[in-house]
């Protein structure tokens, strides 16, 4: 299994994430997005006091 290279989110890709959030989209649909897995997302859900 390959591993994926790190990414950093950049602000205008976390307020994405925080309004797609607040609307209701579940956390596998915000990660599709990016192409990650839901836990990626959920970090910097719960960083922004979203979780």
């Amino acid at each position: 299994m390959k591993r994926r290279p790190r990414i950093i989110y950049t602000a205008q890709q976390r307020a994405l994430m925080w309004e797609r959030y607040q609307k209701g989209s579940s956390l596998n649909d915000i990660a599709r997005l990016f192409e990650r897995h839901h836990s990626s997302v959920s970090r910097i859900i719960g960083e922004s006091g979203g979780i």
